[in-house]
């Protein structure tokens, strides 16, 4: 079930989050609490005074709730984060579609109201995944649009322009206001028998520090190679537990020692011994638009890559490290937290710093024009 709107004018949060809505079916204007958001809504929205019509089947409401929050109140489906560059481009937005469309494709709905998230866990604790061909006809046909990249790719441009429209309206100077993150969520209402298609723009968290620290903490994910919400929630408990000087948590497979990926990142490292980059196997992990840009430079500049666990065992060969994501580009890892509380240091690594360097000037050239 969608969650309802904030009863607050868009004119009292400066700046807020937005939160758009595309409506494709039968379901009534239903925007999340947590973010400004443009969304494209049925009729029955201008009957409230948070939301505002805007393009047709698009509305806009603000709200004080963030991305996450957003993400864990509505329905679990396919997602993707994205971030501005100089406020009127999204950064490797054509990736983002495909992502987002490759995503929703690997997970299942039901068209009736259950409690999914119980059979979701269900089918992870047989090791069972449904088949697409199991997915009821009605669902299917009304998501198809959504899972082909093609057909996505405008919806999805109107969705993020307005709602970049409205975040950046929000002060009379767009300077003032830094790049931001926009998070597009497609995925199932089960009560209202209708799509979901939601933007929220909040203003991007980049990390300030040129090094981090993170904590080996978790266990991997099932079905990881699929961008889904539910990870949002799961991952919350994880994110609990860090301390507010430390980025991120590794989650680790305890029996083999093999390290999988961070709770919102992809992990490297680079292996002085055999003199490669090593990352998991992109089976095993979610691959991040940033980590096909690290894979892109290590092309480029002929630095080989083995696509094996990086294992604890073997942290004496390991020259450096690094997570990646949308918000933190390639960051280097300082200090790691191992399971048993010691701490490793990493010195900071030349290999490391040119790939740092050339993906942040592949990301300039891979923006595309939004507004």
């Amino acid at each position: 079930m969608t969650p309802p709107l904030v009863s607050s004018p868009l004119s009292r949060l400066r700046p807020a989050f937005v939160l758009v809505r595309y409506n494709l079916g039968p379901a009534i204007l239903s925007s999340s609490p947590t973010t400004a958001a443009v969304s494209a809504v049925a009729a029955s929205a201008s009957a409230n005074e948070t939301t505002k019509t805007t393009l047709k089947n698009l509305s806009v409401s603000l709200t004080t709730k963030s991305a996450n929050d957003t993400l864990i109140e509505y329905p679990t489906g396919a997602y993707t984060a994205m971030r501005t560059s100089e406020h009127r481009g999204i950064m490797d937005f054509s990736c983002h579609v495909n992502r987002l469309a490759n995503s929703l494709s690997q997970i299942q709905f039901s068209v009736a109201a259950m409690d999914t998230e119980k059979v979701e866990q269900d089918k992870e604790e047989e090791g069972e995944l449904e088949e697409q061909g199991n997915e009821q006809q009605e669902v299917a046909e009304a998501l198809a649009q959504f899972r082909d990249a093609k057909t996505l790719k405008p919806l999805m441009t109107d969705l993020v322009r307005e709602g970049l429209r409205d975040y950046y309206g929000q002060v009379p100077e767009e300077s003032t206001l830094g790049e931001a993150k926009v998070t597009v969520l497609c995925s199932w209402d089960s009560n209202n028998r209708s799509p979901i298609f939601i933007a929220h723009v909040e203003p991007l968290k980049a990390p300030k520090e040129r090094r981090c620290k993170v904590m080996v903490h978790g266990s991997p994910r099932h079905h990881a190679t699929a961008k889904d919400s539910k990870w949002v929630r799961d991952r919350s408990k994880l994110e609990a537990d860090l301390s507010k000087d430390t980025n991120e948590a590794l989650l680790l497979d305890e029996e083999s020692q093999d390290l999988y990926e961070g709770l919102s990142s992809n992990f490297c490292i680079y292996d002085r011994k055999l003199q490669s980059l090593v990352t998991a196997p992109l089976y095993s992990v979610l691959l991040g638009t940033i980590l096909k840009m690290v894979i892109a430079v290590c092309e480029q500049e002929k630095i080989p890559i083995l696509y094996k666990f990086p294992n604890l065992k073997n942290i004496q060969d390991w020259e450096g490290a690094f997570i990646s994501s949308t918000s933190r580009l390639v960051l280097p890892i300082e200090t790691m937290i191992m399971p048993d509380g010691s701490e490793v240091h990493f010195k900071e690594s030349s290999i490391i710093d040119k790939i740092r360097a050339r993906v942040q000037e592949e990301c300039r050239k891979r923006v595309e024009q939004i507004l």
